[in-house]
Order: structure tokens, then sequence, then C-alpha cells
């Protein structure tokens, strides 16, 4: 309701500004018009848009909506140990650098209101409109505001960060003037400091993956030249910039935030304890692995019972063949023994051929041991394929790489599949598309 903190009216009309460029979309993607400005050939939207009053509205309705979007994000940083001062770029109305260092002074037991060398950097016009919407001194006394152009400006060499927020800032350019920037910021971070970029990224697989798709061609009808940036594309930047301790996060609502460290402060064990707090970060590493989909889930969805392996000793004519199915794989017992060592696990899904998936499986199990996992342990699908026959003595000659599947084990795979969404349906006839199941289990 109007008057409300939570009213999003204003970010729901600020659409007035952008639906005549929609109305375009046709005409934009032409061979004919690809290079044509559309307002040109539209009278009345160049009537309505006055440049003032859209940006005062511009920045009303990213205020409201970052002041939903901040209090997700401060609960994000809290397993990380980082520094003040902060450089919020691009802040609109500074709702998001502001929530950050409250945040950060209420932790250190400080009420000051003293302004900690904290800057807020925004187009001049951006920040007229914020005074507007915002006319009491204390909203302003966390920051030193700087008026100005980012690509122009030039900061003093003694003037450093302990942390950098860019939200909602680089998909205002497009790729090659948006890696300048990024580094451009990243040269004012001090050193051990901490850079946090929140945006709407395209090709993340989270709750709304169109969500960064339609955003990627609102920045094609609304901007000069601006496009939503790949992940992979920022991790590339980050690293390049010396951050290579990277972590991903999907909001609940549509964006998603890459917090990066440089990397002599990776020694600071936050960012292995967020790892272990926050497991979910990992199904975008079975991704980067090559897996189709991958699910986290409590140990406790995982379904066990006494007449899978039943199945394998009277139904699989390669039973008693392989040293990690049936009798030889640990049984029912055993597995639900091991279980109750765990808390998390990651349920994944591959495709054809058996062999590709076990050496994913086993690349994904090495990489969490390497993070701090140092219980992770995988499950295969299927028999055994890192050798093409077992030894006749009976004796594994690759333990290192063999594994017992999930069925072998007595999991119900099925119905572990079902708890984590994944769709699973015996195949009837030869040649259909199969799906191999693994899981992995976190500690």
């Amino acid at each position: 309701m109007p008057g409300q903190p939570s009213y999003m009216g204003d970010f729901f009309l600020y659409r007035k500004y952008m639906q005549p460029h929609w109305q375009s979309l046709a005409k934009k993607v032409s061979i004919d018009n690809a290079y044509g400005n559309i307002s040109n050939n539209n009278p009345e939207m160049l009537k309505e848009d006055d440049y003032t009053l859209r940006t005062l509205n511009y920045v009303m309705s990213a205020d409201v909506l970052l002041r939903q979007k901040s209090k997700e994000i401060v609960s994000l940083l809290l397993p990380f140990s980082w520094q003040l001062p902060l450089l919020d770029i691009g802040g609109g109305a500074g709702t998001l650098g502001r929530a950050l260092i409250k945040s950060k002074t209420y932790d250190e037991k400080s009420q000051s209101n003293e302004i900690t060398g904290s800057v807020l950097f925004e187009l001049p016009e951006v920040i007229n409109a914020a005074r507007k919407l915002y006319t009491g001194k204390d909203y302003w006394q966390h920051f030193e505001i700087m008026e100005g152009d980012f690509r122009l400006h030039e900061f003093k060499r003694s003037k450093k960060f302990g942390f950098i927020v860019m939200s909602n800032f680089l998909h205002a350019y497009g790729h090659k003037e948006a890696h300048e920037l990024f580094h451009k910021a990243a040269s004012l971070v001090k050193e051990g400091g901490m850079i946090l970029i929140h945006d709407y990224f395209p090709d993340r697989r989270g709750r709304c993956p169109q969500k960064g798709t339609l955003y990627d061609l609102n920045m094609m009808l609304n901007t000069y030249n601006g496009t939503c940036h790949e992940t992979s594309t920022i991790n590339t930047w980050l690293k390049e910039a010396g951050f290579c301790s990277v972590r991903i996060s999907d909001l609940g609502t549509d964006t998603s935030v890459i917090l990066a460290v440089q990397d002599q402060f990776h020694k600071n064990a936050s960012f292995n304890k967020y790892e272990k707090m926050y497991p979910d970060e990992w199904v975008y590493t079975a991704f980067d692995e090559g897996f189709k989909n991958a699910v986290i889930l409590p140990v406790s969805k995982v379904e066990l019972g006494s007449w899978v392996r039943q199945k394998c000793r009277f139904g699989c004519k390669e039973f008693g063949k392989n040293l990690q199915c049936p009798p030889y794989a640990m049984n029912f017992w055993e597995t639900e023994e091991m279980l109750k060592s765990y808390s998390w696990c990651m349920l994944v899904e591959g495709m054809p051929p058996g062999s590709k998936f076990h050496k994913k499986l086993l690349n994904l199990e090495k990489r969490l041991f390497l993070a701090g996992f140092h219980k992770a342990f995988s499950f295969g699908a299927g028999p055994c394929l890192v050798c093409k026959k077992c030894p006749e003595d009976n004796i594994c000659r690759h333990p290192d790489k063999a594994r017992p599947s999930m069925e072998a084990s007595g999991i119900d795979v099925y119905k572990t599949a079902k708890s984590a969404g994944i769709s699973l349906k015996p195949v009837s006839e030869k040649g259909r598309y199969v799906k191999y199941i693994g899981l992995l289990l976190l500690e």
C-alpha cells in the first residue's frame, strides 16, 4: 500500500518508461533497424520522457527494490570478515551500501554517526534525485558523496577501499566497456579487500533463469549498449584482477550476488566456513563439471530400502560379477549407518556414456574434498566401469577410482530423485533417453 515501507508501486510504475521500447522489439531486432534509435520514431515517448522526472522515478524504483533485497544480501555476508571504507559505485540513493555499512558498525558495537571514509559514487542527476527522495541529513551521514561519471573520474592513487559494491551497474554497459569499468573498480580495492557484484545473470540456473534473459533484452532496448554479463565472464574478470576466491549466490527473488576476495585473503577461514554453511553453491560447480542437473538435499531425503539390493540379485545378469555391486558392495545396513555421519548431499543428473559420468563424479568429489569437505563421498550409477572386468581374485585394482552405485548400496534411486524434483522413469524401449543419477555426501 502507498506510504508503507514495502510499497512496490514506484518499482512497477517505472515500467511505463520501458514499455514503448518493448513495443518496438520487432523493429529493434530487424536488419533494417539494427542500428536505429527507436525513440526517434516515437514522438509520444519523447514527449513523456522528461529526463529529470524519469531519473527521479528510476531512483525511487531502485530504492524500494534494494530495500527488499538488502536484508538478504546483508545476511549472506554474515560469515565473512570484511573491512570499511566502502565504495558504492552507481548505487542510486545508496540503499545497499548504507545497509552494509550499518550492519558493519552494528557488528562492531559502534553507534558512531561519523563518516567512515565510505563513498557513494553516482551521476550528479541521480544524486539530485536521491536528495529529493531523502531530504534528512541523517540519511547521508554514513557516506561521502562523489558526483561524476565513473568512466571519466580519476581517483587519487592513495584512495583505496576495503569493500566495493557494484549493484545493477555493469549491465548498463557493453562487454568491452564493462570490462574496463570493472578493472578500474578492482584497482581501488585495498590489499586483502573484497568486491560484491549484484546483478541479473542470464546463465544462472536458479529459481528464475528466464528473468536474466528477459532483462538482457530489456538492456538491449532501454540502454545504449547494455547487456547482462554471464557469471562465467565476471569470474574471468575477477581472476584477471587477482580475486581468485569467488562465491555466487542466487537471492530468493530474481538476482544474484557475486562475492570475491583477493587471493592472499583466502587464508581467512571465513570463506571455507561459508562453503560449509551454504553447500548449495556447489550446485554450480556441478554444472561446470558438465552435469545436466544438480540438487542439494538434506541427507534425511535419501530413501533407503532393504528390497533394493534384491532387485540386483533377482533381476540383473551382472550380479556377482562386479566388485562394486551386490553381493560385494556395502549392504543396506552399512549404508544406513554411513548416512548418519552426514548432513547434506548433492544429487546429480547426467547421461551416457557411463565412464564419462563416473569421471565427472570423481572430479566433483575431489573438488569438494580439496575445498574442505573432507568426508565427501560419491555413489555412482550402475556397475563400476573403471575396468572392463573385475579381477578373478576379487581384489579391486583401482580402489581410488572405484565407487559403489546408489542402488547397489540399498538406495531407492527413484524415490530419492523424486524428493529432489528430478523426474525418473524406467526406459521402456531401446534408444530412448537414459538418465544417470549420482549422489555425493557432503560434510
